[in-house]
């Protein structure tokens, strides 16, 4: 019995897994846990210190647009310093934003050390992670790594926002903004467990530009940019759910029960990203996420919110993960810090945009909630023109 368990698990999680990426996952669930204790309360932060729904926005499309202008500075350092090193130098960054988003309301002056020091964390973390992952994992098993990275984060974030809305509702927003730092410091400790060896290269700042306006990459670019949904499941999504439930504890509950649903999925779908067509199953994700900001325009009170954010997080699963896992392939192919850096600034490119499209719908349409759903799913459409198999 017990042999046939590990059989079936070995099968479907994969085996083989290197040190680096046992140290990223151990480092990223930590880092997860912290992130999905305070993320879904940061923009409702912001909109009870006075922040309008167009302030919010303005806030993180500056954050974005730093992020862009600077990013490619991101490929340089990893490049020289290693890709661990950037994943931890970006950790006191993350705390200087945490502890700017608390000192706000006491002088604007934070709202730019907050902007700037989010953007120098994401320049110095997401070169880092997609590069490591991309370097140090099994070409062969890709989809079921990032499946493993996907569960054990989803195991971590289900507990996130339900402690992290129980410290809101006993202690308070600084009780959450130190819990969350001293998480952020721990999660450096595992990258620490082995010696990184790194042989320094260089890195254009011009090339990485001209990539990602080539024509021959405008297909990869256009799919890359539907995460500009993320900007509205992010900053917008959480701001309506609050309309709805007014509790930080309940509102927490609910996103750490719709995560449950994340975990079986993720295994499922990195087992099929592995063995089957991925083409297929990204296309099926992008059907089910669609639906689910449909959902959206119709759903009301605690039972709709929480039936659009589950199918949203499992759906958004189903596309992640072969997406993701067939630029990793590609990176191996090519280069990791280039593909890492042109699959970041295609991102950012698609949540500047989807922050400069509601932007508009909220000056012109306000609060515009049903409009920007919509145009979530219109984001979603383009993960579609992903091709998987070409990668």
């Amino acid at each position: 019995m017990f042999d046939r368990f590990r059989q079936f698990a070995t099968s479907l999680l994969g085996v083989g897994h290197s040190q680096q990426i046992r140290e990223l996952y151990l480092s990223t669930i930590i880092l997860q846990f912290a992130a999905s204790a305070v993320m879904i309360f940061e923009p409702i932060y912001l909109w009870s210190a006075g922040f309008s729904l167009q302030r919010i926005i303005l806030f993180y499309g500056a954050i974005y647009v730093v992020y862009f202008a600077i990013l490619p500075f991101g490929g340089k350092f990893v490049r020289v310093h290693g890709y661990e090193h950037g994943i931890m130098y970006s950790t006191p960054f993350l705390i200087l934003y945490y502890l700017s988003l608390f000192a706000i309301p006491y002088s604007p002056i934070f709202i730019g050390t907050a902007i700037v020091s989010y953007a120098l964390q994401k320049m110095l973390y997401w070169p880092g992670y997609h590069a490591d992952f991309a370097r140090f994992g099994m070409a062969n098993q890709t989809g079921r790594e990032l499946s493993v990275l996907v569960l054990l984060a989803s195991i971590a974030a289900i507990a996130g926002p339900a402690v992290g809305g129980l410290v809101l509702v006993t202690l308070g927003y600084p009780a959450l903004f130190v819990l969350v730092s001293l998480l952020i410091l721990l999660s450096n400790v595992p990258l620490l467990l082995t010696p990184e060896v790194f042989t320094p290269r260089v890195f254009s700042y011009e090339d990485a530009w001209k990539r990602l306006w080539k024509p021959e990459n405008r297909r990869r670019l256009f799919s890359y940019m539907g995460f500009g949904e993320e900007f509205i499941v992010t900053i917008i999504w959480p701001l309506f759910m609050y309309t709805v439930v007014k509790e930080y504890f309940n509102l927490g509950a609910i996103v750490s029960l719709a995560t449950l649903a994340t975990m079986l999925v993720a295994v499922a779908v990195g087992r099929l990203s592995d063995t089957s067509s991925r083409r297929r199953v990204l296309r099926l994700g992008v059907v089910y996420t669609v639906l689910s900001w449909l959902m959206r325009l119709v759903t009301g009170g605690l039972g709709g919110i929480f039936l659009a954010d589950t199918l949203y997080r499992s759906a958004r699963t189903a596309v992640g993960i072969p997406l993701i896992a067939s630029t990793y392939d590609a990176a191996r192919r090519y280069s990791v810090t280039k593909t890492a850096i042109f699959l970041e600034s295609s991102v950012v490119a698609g949540k500047l945009l989807a922050a400069f499209l509601c932007l508009i719908i909220v000056t012109f349409f306000a609060p515009g909630w049903e409009l920007m759903f919509l145009l979530a799913a219109a984001f979603t459409l383009l993960y579609a023109l992903h091709e998987p198999e070409r990668t």
